[in-house]
């Protein structure tokens, strides 16, 4: 009798355990490729915010958005098929007019250098730009003669 209570409760946990083990598995997820950053950023993006931060001190954040935005809007035209950058106004954010650019990596970028009339920049990709993004979001930080950094300008673009 003892014995049957044992193999009873024996054969109850095995089951127990079987069924935990087995009911939480988690089901495997189908993983799509990464989007095109080449398609995300092609797209005419109007300037929305702009601020400056003081490499010295980033604790101290300056909006200047209404220094930069008249009664024309800065629009940037990005094309990824040949790589081209045109702005709507002249020089407006100290990249140049228009020109090229490329990214640092095109799967995975974290940069964007802009070569046009005003020479070469590189700046900073603050978040991913898909297709999907409404916003683009760079940094450029500009410098003194000697290579110190003078001033952090964060533009933020809106999706046209």
């Amino acid at each position: 009798m003892q014995l049957m209570k044992n193999l009873s409760r024996m054969a109850m946990l095995v089951c127990v355990l079987l069924l935990t083990t087995t009911g939480c598995k988690k089901k495997n997820r189908d993983l799509y490729d990464p989007s095109s950053k080449l398609e995300g950023i092609q797209a005419v993006w109007v300037l929305d915010e702009v601020k400056q931060f003081d490499p010295s001190n980033k604790d101290l954040v300056i909006d200047v958005t209404e220094a930069f935005k008249g009664t024309n809007p800065i629009e940037l035209d990005v094309k990824s098929n040949d790589f081209t950058f045109a702005f709507n106004q002249s020089n407006p954010l100290f990249l140049g007019s228009s020109g090229t650019w490329k990214f640092d990596d095109n799967a995975f970028p974290t940069q964007i250098e802009m070569t046009g009339d005003a020479g070469t920049s590189v700046v900073k990709l603050l978040q991913t730009v898909r297709t999907i993004d409404p916003k683009l979001r760079i940094q450029l930080t500009r410098y003194c003669g000697g290579g110190t950094p003078s001033t952090i300008y964060q533009f933020s673009f809106v999706r046209k």
